[in-house]
């Protein structure tokens, strides 16, 4: 898995391609960590290069999500690939998780 992160003022954009599996959660669980220190307002996580998405990264993606959330920021998921987007549909987390166009 990789993540690249791009910024722009205070909102903050990671683009994970690859597995988000158990080693791929604990990189996104860090990449989110350092962004929420940076003073990120906003998050995108883009998910449209994503191959996998495991419950540890769905959990991931939660914590985080509902951390920002608490604070009066913002953390959504963006352009989830096919794969991403059947996990999100399925645990029921899409509606909140994903950033409406």
């Amino acid at each position: 898995m990789h993540i690249s992160k791009t910024t722009a003022g205070d909102t903050h954009e990671l683009i994970v391609s690859g597995r988000v599996d158990g080693d791929g959660a604990n990189q996104l669980e860090v990449a989110l960590l350092a962004t929420i220190a940076a003073g990120a307002q906003t998050v995108y996580v883009d998910l449209g290069e994503a191959t996998f998405l495991c419950s540890a990264g769905l959990r991931t993606l939660l914590q985080y999500w509902r951390q920002m959330n608490n604070k009066k920021r913002t953390l959504q998921v963006t352009s989830p690939s096919a794969e991403v987007a059947t996990v999100l549909a399925t645990s029921g987390f899409r509606d909140m998780l994903v950033r409406k166009m």
